[in-house]
């Protein structure tokens, strides 16, 4: 216990290095920096994920004893869709996998797994109250949209949820806040290095948090990795062809022109 409050306060990276995570190590340090937060709010808490793969980001979880209860929710598709246009393969993509490579880093007794879309999930599944939700699941809007309105079924009235790959599903998130918008409900929403957003809901700062705090501050990193991230599509766009078209039309409705 002493050895993860140690490695938990300094977010080290050694808490993800049994099982290989699709993240960055800034990304990483952003998950710790919440998973800090959220147990120096509560002194117990249940986590929920949604999208586990090989089970990389449930490593820092299992190993907290503060951490009760664990829900890994994943349809397991060979192949997946995604925003991006490219359908990603996900090899020898099964639970069992996962839970044996978890086993490795500690007892798997408080995963509970459950297989499927959120969308055609009942949320009485969870049968416990949420506090920290994360969605890295099928990278699309629609799949973010209907991941995050399963969180808010199955949280505790306050809680937090991350989400991965922020730049790829941005409009997906815009949709969430939006709708939390619309339904007057009280929110905090920020993005952290490199590609994490995360929404606060009702009464859980986790931005009040020094670790955290530091990286918000410095969200720059995020934003300049988001942009770049995306920047192949602009040099697409500005091959020749498309670039002497966008000047064509803007000289024709004189949009180049400013009085």
């Amino acid at each position: 216990m002493n050895d993860f409050e140690t490695a938990i306060e300094s977010l080290d990276l050694k808490l993800f290095q049994k099982i290989e995570s699709q993240s960055t190590n800034e990304d990483k340090r952003s998950f710790l920096a919440c998973q800090l937060a959220a147990r120096q709010l509560r002194p117990r808490y249940n986590y929920l994920e949604i999208g586990s793969y090989l089970g990389g980001s449930i490593q820092p979880y299992l190993l907290d004893p503060l951490c009760q209860r664990i829900f890994s929710i994943d349809y397991r598709p060979a192949i997946q869709p995604d925003a991006r246009g490219v359908k990603y393969a996900y090899l020898n993509n099964s639970t069992a996998r996962m839970l044996e490579k978890l086993a490795q880093v500690a007892s798997t007794d408080k995963i509970t797994t459950i297989d499927g879309r959120t969308s055609n999930l009942n949320p009485s599944l969870v049968d416990a109250l949420i506090d920290v939700c994360f969605i890295d699941g099928e990278h699309t809007d629609e799949a973010v949209a209907s991941d995050f309105n399963f969180c808010l079924s199955v949280m505790r009235e306050s809680g937090a949820i991350l989400f991965h790959d922020a730049s790829v599903t941005y409009n997906g998130i815009d949709r969430c806040i939006q709708d939390l918008k619309d339904s007057g409900a009280k929110y905090r929403a920020y993005s952290l290095p490199n590609i994490v957003f995360v929404i606060e809901i009702g009464d859980f700062p986790l931005h009040r948090n020094p670790a955290v705090l530091d990286r918000l501050t410095n969200n720059h990193a995020s934003y300049l990795f988001s942009l770049q991230s995306n920047d192949h599509y602009r040099k697409f766009v500005n091959k020749t062809p498309f670039r002497l078209y966008r000047q064509a039309m803007a000289k024709l409705k004189g949009l180049n022109r400013f009085e």
